[in-house]
């Protein structure tokens, strides 16, 4: 009996110990802004596990391996703010008066009367203002004791008279044993993001560029089928904008634009390369162009259903060595006025720039492998083998330099276009949510990125099982404590073509999903950031560069989230296939807010033509999406109320075409009168923006993406549209459809003033 009290007796210190233990844990990931239970898309109520905590703290770099380690952690984090003689990052909203900073002293046994405390601000330009303080001045506002050391906070006022921009902040504690420094960012932001002063309901076209058609294009559209997409929709559509999908550089194998290598450059497949200049002044590679060869190789990847990017590449890259190899030849070595402006942009562009040219011309050497597998002394941008490496290899990276430059010259080009084409908000520009970890981001900011765990999404209605994106998460608090130079460089590069950008995934400006590594949507758990300061930078950015954002600001987002967000002058995205409340109609167009982009689907999403005959529920039910056949049937259950939902909205409307069925299943098909019904629909709304996507312009059926498909078994972010733009241009349904939208909003913007 003694014996079995015994154990019965550790057993219980055992449950208490490992209870309290899982106690400190959570505690311990809150503290880190980790949320140990969350609601996932379906409305269930997840406890994240522990072994999840344990990865997410230790890709934060925080020590959660055993109970020990735990306490210490919790005592290092709760002590942390007042250790740091300044917060590392301070939000100041412009025009507001002033607002109150704090300092914590490590006073010890001194006294506040023989401090003295100097502080200066630098601007952008480097000017400083220097400021002095003496500590008799001070109000302590509160006070701590650690390891014994008294540590006394005091609260000061900055000057009003700030502009917009970031500041460094430079602190200097005097009188104390040994001086005391620290420094921090200052965002002075607007108190929202950029807004046009005409702000007329307007609509646009959506397009992923790489799927459009031409006789002339190489087998991906390009900028220059874009410039005829721009002239045509701006002067005889009428359209305000165009929206893009990603132009972001790809990562090495693979297609899909939200993976990119890199936000801040673009993807060399989309250049016209006989737009190019040296390409006008190169009479032998002119005919290789021309010759019947080359000419039936273009015929072939012109006419495949999908695009080929590894023969896409194959036929442009060699063409433009060829082209760089001329500018050398003509302008580089002659110093001509063209070699001038390459090497103005590569100066204004600068470091990032350097760094992500240095990283391509890596990759070429060590094809094959990741940058993670390099020669050690490759691995890292700051390295001593880097700056060899530039200095041996100055020929290459000045390639990949070039081959930016271009992309720059014919954006630059596109911008006027769009202005000549009377298009005010020009380009509608799409930011992807994150970066792939092989990518050249992931080499130069990788000090400010999470290892070990992926980006994703919880279990949804469309996802069951929740999504991995395979996307590295920054750090929060490294973000910080590099003063959100990767965050503002992203937006900086995004806004520099276009009136308009979209923010994919706008829940990663309150918090992200990770995964630990190789896990599915169902073992991550969501990490919060620093919203105002993110959302301060974002504000910044849009104003300075008079670019309006859009959230998308789907899923699992919260209302609280998107008030937070108009707050912040971003519009809501609003599709039709998710304005339809539970055991309810779709929303009638007048309960739509203004404030909004709104359009029925997006790329993620089955097209309105595909939507009514449930073609994405057969691709899904083909690839082994669905867990059980009874789900597949559950879902087609659904879209048939859906279906007869948005008839009932349509007719509500008086928008249905004469003889319209009274049955849905007596309506086959979508046809271009029900697509233009739909779109006229949207069109009555208030939403500042209507989007309409070239799929349901041309009655496609299949969507660009099928989001889960396993690898191979659907052609994501390849398809290519059905017809070429050559028949768009002639298309008489396309201006009655255009006609129409017009009607329905009454009015087009004029043209905004232009950028600074």
């Amino acid at each position: 009996m003694l014996a079995n009290w015994f154990i019965r007796k550790n057993a219980s210190r055992m449950t208490r110990s490992g209870l309290d233990e899982k106690l400190e844990l959570r505690a311990l990931a809150r503290l880190h802004g980790i949320d140990p239970v969350y609601r996932d898309g379906v409305g269930n109520t997840r406890i994240v596990p522990v072994p999840t905590l344990k990865t997410i703290l230790g890709a934060m770099q925080v020590a959660a391996g055993t109970p020990e380690e735990i306490q210490q952690s919790l005592t290092e984090v709760r002590c942390r703010p007042w250790k740091r003689l300044v917060d590392e990052v301070c939000v100041l909203w412009h025009p507001e008066p002033s607002r109150i900073w704090s300092i914590s002293i490590p006073l010890g046994e001194g006294s506040l009367k023989d401090v003295v405390l100097k502080w200066e601000l630098e601007d952008e330009s480097g000017s400083r203002r220097t400021y002095k303080v003496r500590g008799s001045t001070f109000s302590p506002s509160g006070s701590r004791i650690i390891n014994g050391v008294r540590y006394i906070r005091v609260a000061l006022s900055f000057p009003k008279n700030l502009s917009i921009g970031y500041y460094r902040l430079f602190v200097s504690v005097m009188g104390l044993p040994k001086m005391v420094q620290g420094q921090a960012l200052v965002i002075v932001a607007p108190k929202q993001c950029y807004g046009p002063p005409d702000q007329t309901r307007s609509w646009g076209v959506m397009v992923q560029l790489y799927g459009v058609r031409s006789s002339r294009n190489w087998g991906i559209g390009d900028f220059g089928d874009l410039h005829t997409l721009t002239t045509w929709a701006g002067k005889e559509l009428g359209a305000a904008t165009i929206g893009l999908n990603p132009l972001h550089a790809l990562t090495p194998d693979l297609v899909s634009p939200y993976s990119p290598s890199s936000r801040l450059f673009h993807n060399p497949l989309y250049l016209d390369i006989e737009a190019i200049g040296e390409f006008r002044n190169a009479p032998s590679l002119q005919r290789q162009v021309r010759s019947r060869r080359f000419q039936t190789e273009l015929c072939a990847l012109r006419n495949h259903r999908t695009v080929q990017y590894d023969d896409v590449c194959a036929v442009k890259w060699p063409i433009l060595e060829s082209l760089f190899q001329v500018f050398r030849r003509q302008h580089l070595s002659r110093s001509t006025q063209r070699a001038k402006n390459f090497h103005r942009f590569v100066r204004k562009q600068g470091r990032p720039l350097e760094q992500f040219a240095v990283f391509q011309a890596l990759q070429e050497r060590f094809q094959g492998s990741t940058w993670s597998q390099w020669p050690l002394e490759f691995r890292h941008p700051d390295s001593p083998g880097i700056a060899r490496f530039v200095g041996e290899c100055r020929g290459r990276v000045q390639f990949y330099q070039y081959v930016q430059w271009q992309c720059e010259l014919q954006l630059q080009s596109l911008d006027q276009a769009a202005l000549r084409s009377k298009m005010p908000y020009g380009f509608f520009h799409d930011l992807a949510v994150g970066i792939h970890p092989d990518g050249a981001d992931a080499w130069v900011f990788q000090d400010q990125l999470a290892r070990g765990v992926t980006l994703g999404a919880p279990p949804d209605l469309f996802n069951l099982a929740g999504q991995n994106w395979n996307l590295q998460p920054p750090l929060p608090q490294h973000l910080r404590a590099h003063g959100y130079q990767f965050l503002a460089e992203t937006f900086r590069h995004n806004m520099q073509h276009g009136g308009i950008l979209r923010i994919d995934h706008a829940l990663g400006l309150f918090r992200l999903f990770w995964i630990p590594k190789g896990g599915s949507g169902e073992e991550g758990a969501y990490v919060r950031y620093p919203t105002h300061e993110l959302l301060a930078v974002l504000a910044v950015e849009s104003v300075r560069n008079k670019v309006m954002v859009i959230g998308e600001d789907l899923g699992t987002v919260t209302p609280v989230i998107r008030k937070r967000l108009a707050e912040a002058g971003l519009l809501s995205y609003r599709l039709l296939l998710f304005e339809k409340p539970p055991n309810s109609g779709y929303r009638s167009p007048r309960q739509f807010p203004p404030k909004a982009l709104v359009s029925v689907t997006t790329h993620d999403l089955p097209t309105l033509r595909g939507f009514w005959v449930g073609r994405d529920i057969e691709e899904k039910e083909r690839v082994g999406l669905y867990p059980s056949k009874d789900r597949a049937d559950q879902d087609r259950r659904i879209r048939a109320k859906d279906r007869k939902a948005l008839l009932q909205a349509l007719r509500r409307e008086r928008l249905l075409p004469p003889g319209a069925p009274s049955h849905t299943e007596d309506l086959k098909d979508f046809t271009e009168e029900y697509c233009r019904a739909t779109y006229a629909y949207l069109a009555r709304t208030p939403c500042q923006i209507l989007a309409i996507s070239m799929e349901d312009l041309l009655g496609e059926l299949d969507t660009p993406n099928l989001p889960g498909a396993p690898p191979g078994t659907y052609p994501v972010w390849q398809r290519k549209l059905s017809r070429p733009i050559e028949q768009w241009q002639n298309d008489s349904g396309i201006r009655e459809f255009a006609h129409t939208i017009h009607h329905e909003r009454n009015s087009r913007p004029t043209r905004l003033p232009p950028r600074d």
